[in-house]
């Protein structure tokens, strides 16, 4: 483990090997020379989401190009507790900040679900997973978040695993209390979740009864007042990681 982890970290897709030479793609060559102003001599903190991380030398940078060397174990590798976040999408700039602030919270896999409701018919997962990129760059997590295709929630529903726990943010609920629902389950031992956060405009009525016929789902109130599809996946995201996750003395089983 290095004792000083530099303020720049970048995600590479490469297997990382101390002594290895990597070259960096334009935007991230750019960044570091024109943006941060950084030369070579300077470090930072290479990780490429699925191994231990690396502090890495800059040898080389130009306009266009720049080169590292790994030369120290900076940090050992740990996954985010196992929960999915599967939301109904918006407009493309909140759908940006849902990603990122998913991101940010720790979750492990990012999955567009297209509703009766939804505002949105197409869904680019390529940007998606850049600022999933983006925001675990800035955010210290050594793992990436998956990002899922945009796929129906009936589909979602028929292929969800029967081991893992669905918390479906329900509407309809009554907002008497938040925390009861998660709380009654905290003592079970849960691998593994998925946390469903429905469209503006709610989820139908055929939507909802599919939902619970599931086995293993959990429905739950967030509050009394009307949250935009963004704040509500901010406050259950929360809320289940200060219950469930790695926020509680517990946690999420890794």
């Amino acid at each position: 483990m290095c004792a000083y982890t530099p303020p720049i970290r970048l995600f590479v897709d490469a297997d990382l090997v101390k002594g290895a030479t990597l070259s960096l793609d334009r935007e991230q060559s750019h960044y570091l020379g024109h943006v941060m102003r950084r030369s070579a001599g300077d470090r930072l903190e290479i990780f490429n989401g699925r191994t231990d991380s690396f502090i890495a030398e800059l040898t080389d940078i130009s306009r266009k190009s720049a080169s590292v060397q790994l030369v120290e174990l900076c940090s050992d590798f740990k996954t985010s507790p196992d929960l999915w976040f599967l939301f109904a999408p918006v407009k493309r700039t909140r759908l940006d900040f849902m990603a990122q602030k998913a991101t940010e919270l720790g979750v492990r896999h990012i999955q567009p679900v297209n509703t009766d409701y939804c505002q949105v018919s197409r869904v680019n997962q390529d940007r998606l997973s850049a600022n999933a990129v983006e925001a675990a760059e800035q955010t210290g997590r050594l793992d990436v978040p998956s990002v899922g295709p945009f796929l129906p929630l009936h589909q979602i529903l028929a292929e969800w695993p029967a081991d893992r726990h669905l918390i479906f943010c329900d509407e309809a609920l009554s907002a008497d209390n938040q925390i009861a629902p998660l709380a009654q389950l905290h003592s079970k031992p849960i691998a593994k979740a998925g946390l469903l956060i429905g469209p503006e405009g709610g989820f139908s009525d055929t939507e909802r009864d599919h939902i619970r016929q599931k086995s293993l789902v959990c429905p739950l109130s967030l509050g009394p007042r009307i949250l935009r599809s963004d704040t509500a996946a901010l406050a259950a995201l929360s809320l289940f990681q200060a219950v469930w996750g790695d926020w509680s003395v517990s946690g999420l089983d890794q």
